[in-house]
């Protein structure tokens, strides 16, 4: 718009507007500068738009994964049924849990069968020793390469008293020789 267009605009605006009208034309440009100071570009607030786009998004996405899931389920039961015709329903059920597990009601796996204690010690030591940097570069990689993803493993598969030891050291609430006097109690080492 150009400044002529501009100056004639406000000049018809102050001088044809009556009180009501001017009030409006304030809250209006109240409502603009307002907007402009919270993130809003033309009425339009990205961080709202974003949020909005993303909830959308993780909807359709959470909608299309669970129907390929059912999608598969659905041909995996035809086959079933086709070359097994003898299985009944609990049965193709328990197949269709072990091939295709629904991420939602995935169960978390207890240590139902404790490690021996000089096998959790030996997990201890590596978890520790990688946790403070003192874990050399060549056993790492071993390990890495034997299991990938083994300190979420080796985690998972020490008790929670365990954990709670650990937790506390690398917090820095207790200090190592406590940390090792606790592990070992627990371990029933002496």
């Amino acid at each position: 718009m150009e400044r002529n267009e501009l100056f004639s605009i406000v000049d018809l605006i102050l001088n044809n507007s009556n009180d009501g009208d001017i009030d409006v034309i304030m809250e209006a440009i109240k409502r603009r500068a307002k907007g402009r100071n919270s993130g809003n570009f033309r009425g339009i607030n990205p961080e709202r738009l974003a949020k909005e786009s993303a909830a959308v998004l993780n909807s359709q996405m959470s909608y299309s994964v669970d129907g390929v899931r059912k999608m598969i389920q659905d041909f995996a039961v035809g086959i079933i049924q086709k070359e097994a015709p003898e299985l009944d329903e609990s049965q193709i059920q328990d197949l269709l849990d072990s091939w295709i597990p629904d991420p939602s009601k995935r169960k978390v796996k207890k240590n139902s069968d404790p490690l021996p204690s000089d096998v959790q010690l030996t997990m201890i030591r590596q978890l520790l020793a990688f946790s403070v940097g003192t874990m050399s570069a060549s056993e790492q990689t071993e390990l890495y390469n034997n299991i990938p993803d083994w300190q979420r493993e080796y985690w998972n598969r020490l008790s929670e008293g365990i954990r709670d030891i650990l937790t506390l050291f690398l917090k820095g609430s207790i200090d190592e020789e406590t940390c090792w006097s606790q592990v070992y109690s627990v371990l029933e080492l002496d």
